[in-house]
This record gives C-alpha cells, sequence and structure tokens, in this order.
C-alpha cells in the first residue's frame, strides 16, 4: 500500500506519534465536565459567529433573515412548538449565519473539525502590474490546525426559561439546546451566544494552555488517528450521506480496507 505524503514525507512516525500523545495528554488536562472545545482550521481564525463574518454587520439584516428562515422552514418541519432559542439554535444547524457559534463536549470530535476545516483564505499580490488582489486558500498541509478548550461556569449558562429573545442578551453566554436532531446528540453539540456577533470572542483564546495545535502536515495522521476512534464523517453527519462520505474517504486514503469492516 502507498503511504501517503504525511506518512512518508516531512514527519517522521515518532514526530507524529509524539504529537498525538500530546494531543491525548491535553485532553486528559480537560478532562471533566466543565470543559468544552472547537475546532478551527487555521490559528489565525477568530471566534466571530457566522453572522458577523460579513463587511458591515446589521443587526437589522440579522432579523430580517431569521424571519424568512422561521415563515419557510414550516415547509419542512413544524416549528410552531419551537421557542425563539430553538429557532435559531435549528437554523444555524442547517447553515443560517446566526450569532450563535458551535462547540462540543467531545474534543475528539474538535479535532475532527480542526483537521478537516480549510484555512482562512489570504490575499494574493498579483506580479503583474496593474492587476488586483486575489484571494487564495493555502494548502491545508501548510497551515496547522487549532483546537480550543473552553471552561464553561454555571453564570455562563443561558437560561431559556427567563431569557426568551436571543437579542437581548448582554454578555456571551452558552446555549444548551434541546436534541432538535440527532447530529445535534452525536456532535455533542452546544453553542456560545454573542451579543455583539461582529466582534470577536478573545477570552478563549487568552490562555495558551486551553490551546492545542496540529501541525499541518500531520492533519492526515490525525484524522487517521481519530478514525479508530470512531470519529468520522458517519459520526459527524449521520444517515445515508455520513456513511458515504467516511467510505469515500476510506477509498480514497486507503484505510480501514481489511478484514474487520
Amino acid at each position: 500500500m502507498a503511504k501517503s505524503k504525511d506518512e512518508a514525507g516531512t514527519n517522521p512516525p515518532s514526530a507524529r506519534a509524539k504529537r498525538w500523545s500530546e494531543f491525548l495528554q491535553w485532553v486528559d488536562t480537560h478532562a471533566d465536565s466543565r470543559w468544552v472545545f472547537r475546532g478551527l482550521g487555521d490559528p489565525n481564525l477568530t471566534l466571530v459567529p457566522g453572522v458577523g463574518r460579513v463587511d458591515g454587520y446589521s443587526e437589522i439584516a440579522e432579523r430580517t433573515i431569521l424571519e424568512i428562515f422561521e415563515r419557510r422552514a414550516t415547509e419542512f418541519t413544524d416549528t410552531s412548538p419551537l421557542s425563539n432559542w430553538d429557532k435559531l439554535a435549528l437554523a444555524q444547524h442547517h447553515g443560517l449565519p446566526t450569532r450563535l457559534l458551535d462547540w462540543t463536549t467531545n474534543p475528539l470530535v474538535a479535532a475532527y473539525f480542526a483537521v478537516t476545516a480549510q484555512p482562512a483564505t489570504i490575499d494574493v499580490q498579483s506580479v503583474t502590474p496593474g492587476y488586483a488582489v486575489t484571494h487564495a486558500i493555502p494548502s491545508t498541509r501548510e497551515v496547522p490546525a487549532r483546537i480550543v478548550a473552553l471552561r464553561v461556569s454555571t453564570r455562563m449558562i443561558v437560561n431559556t426559561d427567563i431569557e426568551h429573545d436571543p437579542f437581548t442578551i448582554k454578555a456571551v453566554g452558552i446555549l444548551l439546546p434541546r436534541a432538535l436532531t440527532t447530529r445535534i446528540v452525536t456532535q455533542g453539540g452546544l453553542f456560545s451566544v454573542h451579543p455583539r456577533p461582529d466582534q470577536p470572542w478573545v477570552d478563549p483564546l487568552s490562555t495558551r494552555e486551553n490551546i492545542f495545535d496540529i501541525p499541518g502536515n500531520m492533519r492526515t495522521f490525525f484524522r487517521r488517528r481519530l478514525f479508530y476512534f470512531g470519529i468520522d464523517p458517519h459520526r459527524i453527519m449521520g444517515g445515508l450521506d455520513g456513511l458515504c462520505s467516511r467510505l469515500a474517504w476510506q477509498y480514497n486514503a486507503r484505510i480501514g480496507m481489511g478484514a474487520v469492516r
């Protein structure tokens, strides 16, 4: 079987194994229910929810797009029993930009999202005079992946019995969603809620001990290790889409193709 560049190239097995061991030790130091985790595809990324990543953020536009979602989502699901928080979490889960940011209680799930995520877009200046700056995404092998751990205190938990409107909270809080979808459950999903969604949340990135970086050329190795821990697209996505995504990756990576399937 041909080895991947990650296995045969710049990282000897001892270096990869050492970094994996360091990751497990890092996980062990954050191994209680007070910690939640987020995976980033690039150390340069900040903690800004999707709705705040556009130029010229507007709360009016945010409310408008959410109102459209609430009106049109009834074509696919009954939203009448859902609270405002439920609707916001459902919208976030299905890809609508909201003031929520995804976290997980499972550090291995966070590691999966980190190593499979794309790095941030960079500006590339054209070498030809007169041509504008273009945008490019660096190779994942060139950019480390990052896992962030956040210690959650009781006061950070949003009490949805008291706080009924996601637009009235004054400080960043943690939303513990109901089991609205299978993926939220299997991913150990929860959300941070951002009252100023266009402003980066800096606190979780301020303590180096709560950050673990995976070298870009070890992403493939880490993904293989996570596969053997049961963290793969089937676990992350569920359903036939998740199963086939996992099998496609197994086929391309030539992993898990032995007698035990």
